[in-house]
């Protein structure tokens, strides 16, 4: 049993990363690279040098092509700063509450007193004194923290957050459908790649700058992606990946272009707990699926 599983764990550390444009050579292969997804953009964001060809030039995305001891491409990734944001789980509120504090900020900052007590009689009426009073209070904490802002000359370029939380966004991942794994190995090649490939990789980013997490966007809900679809592969990485939905207050920064995938996060210090573990977990499932 030990030996199936070790020389599973072997067979995908033998894959190695290569940064996109460390070597020109990795033009005349980037055309191998095909994905059987219906939405091709992670495929042609590859092989299109105005994609991820000049992004890794640039410095704004970290490309790496993952190669066996062949040279063959098997998947490539992409890596980028990134963060995520703790929002105080007293000012996470519903799109009416929301609302019901900026308005009241307005008018607080135009010291409209007749508007304030106004809204706070609304307020009792609505929502009882107890949640009034609360809302009125987190009005009073975004003043404060416009006010300091402004008082130190500060940019308007500036946006305020209680909390910034730092992370690396795993971009982009995918395999390449040309090509052919093991047919003894009994785990899918994203699997085994992202545990023994992957990870090692992030950890060895983490090393060297400060992260707590990282992220990505999942499952694009384009016109041609079923339902059914987004669900089973977010359901794969949070059961295969260990990613999970945001809680406690953490939000994704989520930029336009992501506006239709599901975001998921892991921490940092359980990545290399789960890598320890993952093989055991999914034991059985390797052990069956092996051929000799």
């Amino acid at each position: 049993m030990d030996n199936i599983i070790d020389k599973t764990i072997k067979y995908f550390r033998g894959f190695k990363c290569e940064v996109l444009t460390s070597n020109s050579d990795n033009k005349n292969i980037l055309s191998e690279f095909i994905s059987k997804k219906v939405n091709n953009s992670l495929e042609l964001y590859l092989r299109d040098l105005r994609g991820a060809w000049t992004e890794d030039s640039s410095g704004e995305t970290r490309v790496y092509l993952i190669k066996d001891s062949e040279d063959q491409l098997a998947m490539y990734f992409s890596v980028k700063c990134g963060m995520l944001v703790e929002i105080p789980q007293d000012e996470d509120l519903s799109e009416d509450d929301q609302k019901f504090v900026d308005d009241l900020i307005g008018f607080k900052l135009k010291r409209e007193d007749a508007s304030i007590a106004s809204m706070y009689d609304a307020g009792v009426s609505i929502y009882g004194q107890k949640y009034t009073d609360k809302l009125f209070s987190i009005a009073d904490r975004k003043i404060t923290r416009k006010t300091e802002a402004k008082e130190i000359g500060q940019s308007d370029h500036t946006i305020n957050v209680p909390v910034c939380i730092s992370a690396i966004e795993l971009r982009h991942l995918c395999r390449n459908e040309n090509y052919t794994q093991k047919s003894d190995i009994g785990v899918p090649l994203g699997f085994g790649i992202f545990w023994e490939v992957i990870v090692p990789k992030i950890l060895e980013i983490t090393d060297l700058v400060g992260c707590q997490y990282i992220y990505l966007f999942a499952a694009d809900k384009t016109p041609d992606t079923e339902e059914n679809n987004i669900k089973k592969l977010v359901d794969y990485y949070k059961n295969n990946f260990k990613f999970s939905e945001c809680d406690g207050g953490i939000q994704l920064v989520k930029p336009d272009y992501d506006r239709s995938c599901y975001g998921l996060i892991q921490k940092v210090a359980t990545l290399q707990h789960n890598r320890d573990h993952i093989w055991e977990e999914f034991s059985d499932v390797i052990i069956e699926n092996y051929t000799e």
